[in-house]
């Protein structure tokens, strides 16, 4: 699995799991005083440290596999690029889970800008557009179309794939169904600024057709080649020994 990738001037998100060993995720225990989770850069210089009251905080929340604890939001700018480690400290009905802390892969701080991509070009949206549409939809209209159905792909997968993908014009390009997509929610919002009535059928039946496919990608029932979900989920597996009162994290 693929780590998130972030750069210096983005903010970075954190999640892992504690599994119970019987196909159920745990929390820890959210009153410990110690609970906390340590960043640490390629330097290994500890740069940030989530609890329950730093900013951005650690969460819980919950998906179709169950309950992960997350932090969303840290702050980059200190970081040295590369590769940044987290360390976990936390306890389960009062045990620590070991090993304590348990040590993981985090994310990979990268170089370069964060301006976000774009999945789709002005020239492919306009290929599927009525003939004789009106010049009040310029480039520049369905440029910001484009924009903002990236950032809606984007949202609708974080957590699920390492976003953003490539831009368009970037090498590898963005994956075709991602660009498909992008571009059946684009030529939606264009129908929908043409105020054409007789497109409203079309433009229902696009984005409802670039939703299921988001949907699909998001369950897993059908997958990008190449692209996996950010592997700082940690999946850890909790078991109890008949002679001590302490849980083991393997």
């Amino acid at each position: 699995m693929s780590l998130a990738r972030y750069f210096q001037d983005d903010k970075a998100r954190f999640d892992f799991r504690i599994w119970d060993g019987m196909g159920s995720y745990l929390e820890p225990d959210w009153q410990d005083e110690n609970l906390r989770v340590e960043f640490y850069d390629s330097e290994n210089t500890l740069r940030f440290t989530a609890t329950v009251q730093s900013t951005p905080r650690l969460s819980s929340a919950l998906d179709e596999e169950g309950k992960f604890v997350y932090v969303d939001g840290i702050l980059l700018e200190e970081f040295s690029l590369g590769l940044c480690s987290a360390k976990i400290y936390c306890l389960v009905n009062g045990a620590e889970v070991f090993p304590y802390p348990t040590v993981v892969e985090a994310f990979q701080v990268v170089s370069g800008t964060g301006i976000e991509p774009v999945y789709s070009l002005v020239s492919k949206v306009r290929t599927e557009l009525p003939s004789n549409i009106p010049a009040e939809l310029t480039d520049f209209i369905i440029e910001q179309y484009i924009y903002d159905a990236s950032r809606r792909i984007d949202f609708f997968l974080y957590g699920y794939y390492s976003v953003p993908f490539p831009g368009i014009e970037q090498s590898p390009a963005t994956p075709a169904l991602i660009e498909r997509i992008c571009r059946k929610l684009a030529l939606a919002d264009s129908l929908v600024f043409l105020g054409m009535v007789n497109q409203a059928e079309l433009n229902s039946s696009l984005e409802e057709q670039a939703l299921a496919e988001l949907e699909r990608l998001r369950k897993g029932e059908i997958r990008l080649s190449g692209y996996h979900p950010p592997s700082s989920v940690y999946l850890g597996k909790i078991y109890q020994e008949d002679s001590c009162c302490g849980e083991v994290l393997d």
